[in-house]
């Protein structure tokens, strides 16, 4: 669970055995990890507007792959600090992991808004900073990374071996997802997206701010009618 505050929690499953015992079920945290252990956590609205020092916070979600949990983390948006990162957590570990639990960082522009997404030995992320990055997951070293002409608000999906993300410009990007960087497409869909492209039977579904694209692999396409 990414917090409001900065921190990535991880907690025990709910049991079923608490549901039969009558009281308000408590998880147990596992661990706590700090992504940035230095930023203020208390009367975080004194630093509105402060670009330099602010309060960071975590707005999209932890992934977790084989013992290791990816997050990104940075200044708010709207009046916080231009920073923000990719981390990788060794989530084998348990307690306040801040320091041992750290298997890489990686620097992002601006602000962040994005889930990763993890495919294979890559994991790939866009930012405020308007660029898309495709980073080893192992390492945490930046593999490419690539000027998307605004701001990215949703996240990437990896499907059939592409990745797919959209900005608030517009523009709906494809690119192969490997090592090297190929621009597969760029898709003007007339208004910003701010979510993330899922995928389901052969058809791509994308949502604009005011329409609902449904994309079949033959390239047929559909849209949902506008409400009057």
């Amino acid at each position: 669970f990414g917090g409001g505050d900065g921190v990535v929690y991880a907690f025990e499953p709910f049991s079923p055995n608490q549901k039969d015992s009558g009281e308000i079920a408590l998880l147990k945290r596992v661990w706590r990890f700090d992504c940035d252990p230095t930023a203020p956590k208390e009367n975080v609205h004194d630093y509105k507007g402060n670009k330099v020092t602010s309060p960071s916070n975590i707005y999209g979600m932890p992934v977790f792959a084989s013992d290791q949990v990816f997050i990104a983390a940075g200044g708010d948006l709207w009046h916080g600090k231009n920073e923000a990162w990719l981390k990788c957590i060794d989530a084998s570990q348990t307690g306040t992991i801040t320091k041992s639990g750290e298997v890489w960082s990686y620097p992002l522009e601006r602000h962040v808004m994005s889930t990763p997404a993890v495919s294979g030995d890559l994991v790939f992320i866009g930012d405020c900073g308007r660029h898309v990055h495709c980073v080893d997951r192992k390492t945490g070293e930046g593999l490419w990374k690539h000027y998307a002409e605004a701001e990215i608000w949703g996240s990437p999906m990896v499907v059939d071996g592409k990745v797919f993300i959209g900005t608030k410009k517009g523009d709906l990007w494809v690119f192969a997802a490997q090592p090297e960087k190929e621009i597969l497409g760029q898709i003007d869909m007339k208004a910003p997206i701010q979510g993330t492209p899922t995928a389901a039977n052969q058809t791509l579904y994308v949502a604009t701010m005011n329409r609902l694209y449904a994309i079949s692999e033959s390239g047929e396409s559909g849209m949902r009618p506008e409400r009057p």
